[in-house]
């Protein structure tokens, strides 16, 4: 009967182990839980702030175009351009082989002229929502 005893006492024990590790792993996801819900509110903000900054970027760059200053909206698409192409040079899947050369680098942007500037920025507005 000792034995028994000795057993009872021992999946007592072993219970009573595994219920602080259950609170303690209760305890964990509630924190995991909330800061998940705090990052989730932080995303929730900085989208709401980037689509503010675009808003006024769209509403600058038409002001832009309607007043003729059309050297900034050049530059800012230059910017743009060696933006994407940094980007394509750090994230584009690296494929060389032996006996395979690099395609070559590619041609600089074309510029559109003065009347094509506001459809070129709209045009450019656009592929900027569409990578957001």
């Amino acid at each position: 009967m000792s034995g028994s005893i000795a057993s009872y006492d021992q999946l007592v024990r072993q219970g009573g182990g595994l219920k602080k590790e259950n609170s303690h792993l209760r305890r964990e996801l509630e924190d995991n839980s909330n800061h998940l819900s705090k990052l989730e509110n932080e995303t929730s903000d900085m989208k709401e702030v980037l689509k503010h900054l675009q808003g006024k970027l769209e509403q600058e760059a038409r002001v832009m175009v309607s007043s003729g200053q059309t050297e900034v909206l050049d530059q800012l698409k230059a910017l743009q351009m060696d933006i994407t192409s940094l980007y394509n040079l750090k994230f584009a899947p690296e494929v060389t082989s032996v006996g395979r050369e690099e395609s070559p680098p590619a041609p600089p942007p074309h510029r559109d002229g003065p009347g094509d500037l506001g459809r070129a920025t709209l045009r450019m507005l656009e592929e900027l929502d569409r990578e957001r």
